[in-house]
């Protein structure tokens, strides 16, 4: 044993083993050729989904920024239209499917009165502006406010409870998604040129599906289905 002398460490395995360029598809290696591992050619042939942000430039990052704005831009753009034409295929996730067309085409032909509602309360703020002048009065108008207020909702509410019903029906309750009620309730509150998606229903043309007859059968198998459970 030599003091002095360091003892040579081995080398890694990752420095032994020399990168090897992918092979192209089909390619047979010559014959005495060794075939490799099969680790090492799906690592020769891998490539990175997602650009590495750390080893881009200044400008790299900047353009790939400014891609994926127009990209978004570009996406938003499309569902837009797709919601003032009725294209559902372009439209958010939480607006497509037979269910939602149907909840929607319901609402929109029983044309509920809680549509006015943003402007009445528009109509409203002059009153409050004017409560210290007059107060008797604005104390009348705000209970006549809110009398009409708890009417539009009452009407919102069993239209939407309609929908609901006739949906459910036709599709299954479990085809019904979350947040079905106050998604409806929410468009039931808004003016019909306002509401997007936009309408593809005249007022009173109900869809298919949505006569008397219909509510009431629906009415008496959600009756039950709770007795069943």
């Amino acid at each position: 044993m030599v003091f002095g002398l360091k003892k040579k460490q081995p080398e890694s395995a990752e420095n032994a083993v020399e990168a090897t360029p992918p092979l192209p598809k089909g390619y047979t290696p010559k014959k005495g050729t060794p075939t490799p591992k099969r680790k090492d050619a799906q690592a020769a042939n891998m490539r990175p989904v997602i650009a590495d942000h750390s080893k881009m430039t200044k400008e790299q990052k900047k353009a790939a920024r400014a891609e994926n704005r127009r990209l978004q831009d570009e996406l938003y753009h499309k569902q837009q239209v797709a919601m003032r034409t009725g294209d559902e295929r372009n439209m958010p996730y939480q607006h497509r499917g037979k269910v939602r067309r149907f909840a929607r085409n319901y609402v929109d032909a029983a044309a509920p009165v809680s549509a006015f509602f943003m402007p009445l309360a528009i109509l409203l703020i002059p009153v409050f502006l004017l409560q210290a002048r007059w107060p008797q009065i604005a104390m009348y108008v705000t209970y006549g406010f809110y009398l009409i207020f708890i009417t539009m909702l009452i009407h919102a509410i069993t239209v939407v409870r309609r929908a609901k019903l006739l949906t459910a029906y036709h599709y299954g309750e479990d085809e019904v998604p979350r947040g079905f009620t106050w998604q409806m309730i929410g468009r039931a509150f808004y003016l019909r040129r306002w509401r997007l998606p936009a309408p593809q229903v005249k007022r009173g043309e109900f869809p298919e599906g949505s006569t008397l007859a219909d509510l009431k059968a629906a009415r008496k198998a959600h009756k039950a289905a709770k007795k069943a459970k």
